[in-house]
């Protein structure tokens, strides 16, 4: 019997190499769009885990001394990550950070006097001891621009060298200067405002401190309010509790009435904001009364602050009448929360 194959099936064997020359690229073809559409698709929308929404600029500095919710260094490019979800947030359900102890205000309201100082020298931030605010823990005056941009005092907040409105506590310094990272990857260059600290209500006193514990052994003193004996004289009532004074007492809040550009563009939040009292600024159901370049812009850099987790409170003037004219940002350093109106 010959060992060669026969002319029948030479050519089955032709035919069948043939077709999979021609399948094997059309297979992988098939196989790169296949991948391509699993990359291109939208993921389900997961829970963020605790702090992964605080992908602020540091500037390219590093982290804070030895901190354990530190923020995450910078990208290498510089630019300032925070993350989108306003105006053009499409069909996406707007979602505020879940409060985390790694997130930039937890971080920064946490620090002490003396750590907030250190930061502040090792990040080169210009600025001045400031007095005149008694409920500001650490009262300073920023004396020159931050990361480029330039926070200047409107209105209320002149003269700029001797008003209490210019004063600010060090821990909301360090925040304004991540915002200054950010914003000056928008082209912007100055940060108006209408005050930073303002003076608290009369009788108004900074948060207490926890009491120190008595020294071993020493015991505490006993309990007052016992019943008067006849002709003892009845104590007094004990006076009314002061005010709890608000965060722009204790100099954590900014009220930012417009963005200025290099180019002299100014996105004013009275003029250009255009929304409605009551109606969500972020997301779905935010869009502006008449959808203006400053006023989507303005939508653009609002939420994305708020959903970095860099301030406790942001309130627009949706929120109330009160707003009309400013953004309101503030560090709450007992807070364990985040809110936007």
């Amino acid at each position: 019997m010959s060992a060669l194959p026969s002319r029948r099936a030479l050519t089955l064997g032709a035919a069948l190499i043939g077709a999979a020359a021609l399948l094997t690229p059309l297979g992988i073809a098939s196989l790169r769009h296949a991948s391509e559409e699993r990359v291109d698709a939208p993921a389900a929308a997961a829970p963020a885990p605790p702090g992964a929404a605080t992908a602020l600029a540091d500037g390219g500095d590093g982290p804070l001394d030895g901190d354990a919710g530190a923020p995450a260094p910078a990208p290498a490019d510089g630019a300032a990550a925070l993350l989108d979800g306003g105006w053009d947030a499409g069909g996406a359900r707007f979602e505020l950070p879940a409060w985390s102890a790694s997130s930039r205000a937890a971080t920064y309201g946490g620090l002490s006097a003396d750590a907030c100082d250190r930061e502040m020298k090792r990040r080169g931030i210009p600025h001045a001891p400031a007095r005149g605010a008694p409920l500001v823990d650490r009262p300073v005056r920023v004396t020159g621009p931050l990361r480029g941009v330039m926070f200047r005092g409107d209105g209320v907040a002149k003269p700029r060298s001797a008003s209490p409105f210019d004063i600010a506590d060090c821990r909301l310094v360090l925040a304004l200067d991540d915002l200054a990272a950010f914003l000056a990857t928008r082209g912007i260059t100055e940060v108006v405002h209408f005050s930073m600290h303002r003076p608290g209500p009369a009788g108004a006193v900074a948060p207490a401190k926890a009491p120190a514990k008595p020294p071993a052994g020493k015991k505490t003193p006993k309990a007052v309010g016992k019943a008067v004996k006849p002709g003892e004289r009845a104590a007094k009532k004990p006076a009314a509790a002061p005010g709890r004074p608000n965060q722009h007492a204790l100099g954590l809040a900014i009220d930012v009435a417009a963005f200025v550009k290099a180019d002299g563009t100014r996105l004013d939040v009275k003029a250009d904001w255009l929304g409605a009292i009551g109606a969500p600024p972020c997301g779905p159901g935010s869009e502006p009364k008449a959808p203006s370049p400053h006023a989507l812009e303005l939508r653009e850099i609002l939420c994305s602050i708020s959903t970095s987790g860099l301030f406790n409170v942001v309130l627009t003037p949706n929120a109330n009448e009160a707003h009309a004219d400013h953004f309101h940002f503030d560090i709450k350093r007992d807070a364990r929360y985040f809110l936007l109106e």
